[in-house]
């Protein structure tokens, strides 16, 4: 695995809520070198989107306000080629259609690890 690949180019919004998961992943992508913004509610991350215009985002579906799935719909209005994956722990058919739907890219379960991080931002690089 190209782990030592160097994304400092790159500009990853993480929209996460729980702020030790949020933390886990900023680790794994610091790893990376990307530059990293933070957003723990749905209103927030459509706000730093448009104000960074992110190349990647990774999108919590459960959020407090606005859920992932309509953050996500009024990113892709004003950004409709940023990449989106979601990442939640509800892993039911609904939500994976629903994600893919509002836009997503790609769905990756938690628990999240380097890997599954990774090689779901890989694909789209």
């Amino acid at each position: 695995m190209e782990n030592t690949k160097d994304w400092s180019s790159k500009t990853i919004l993480v929209v996460e809520d729980d702020r030790f998961i949020s933390m886990i992943i900023q680790n794994y992508l610091s790893k990376k070198n990307a530059k990293i913004i933070l957003a723990s509610s749905g209103d927030q991350a459509v706000e730093l989107a448009r104000q960074h215009a992110p190349d990647f985002i990774l999108m919590d579906l459960k959020l407090p306000g606005i859920s992932g799935f309509e953050a996500t719909r009024r990113i892709k209005e004003f950004l409709p080629n940023c990449i989106i994956i979601a990442q939640t722990a509800f892993v039911t058919d609904s939500d994976r259609n629903e994600a893919f739907a509002s836009g997503c890219s790609e769905f990756i379960t938690k628990p999240l690890s380097g890997e599954k991080i990774y090689s779901a931002i890989e694909k789209f690089m």
